[in-house]
């Protein structure tokens, strides 16, 4: 059986960024933005493979850093970047290439374009479609 590569699946290995314990991390290539490089401002489908354990998730690569690189944003108190912007769709072992068929199938992920996350000239958040 051959085994999973995400590349094969439409996710690009992303060249400048990894979680701790070099736990690679894959975006969705669902624009012409997707290009390898880590946006911490685009919601996207994104996913991190450590082995054949494997997460896949919505939403932000990592909320943290899109705090940080928002800069002064106006955002209601209790604000979590991570509750509003990560729906996790898989968490799971995929060692195989028909495994990650049957499960990427599942989660549809196609037709859902990428959004940006901005700071309007107000100081207010905004989410915009990629363009």
């Amino acid at each position: 059986m051959k085994t999973f590569d995400p590349g094969a699946f439409n996710f690009v290995r992303l060249r400048d960024f990894e979680f701790p314990g070099a736990v690679a991390a894959y975006e969705y290539a669902s624009h012409a933005l997707v290009d390898g490089r880590a946006d911490f401002l685009r919601i996207n489908a994104y996913l991190s493979r450590d082995g054949d354990f494997v997460t896949i998730w919505r939403g932000l690569l990592e909320p943290l850093f899109a705090e940080s690189r928002l800069g002064v944003v106006e955002v209601p108190d209790g604000f979590d970047f991570r509750e509003r912007y990560t729906e996790e769709l898989f968490r799971g072992w995929i060692d195989t290439a028909e495994a990650a068929r049957h499960v990427i199938k599942a989660l549809r992920l196609d037709g859902t374009p990428p959004h940006i996350l901005r700071t309007r000239d107000d100081g207010k958040l905004r989410c915009d479609l990629a363009g």
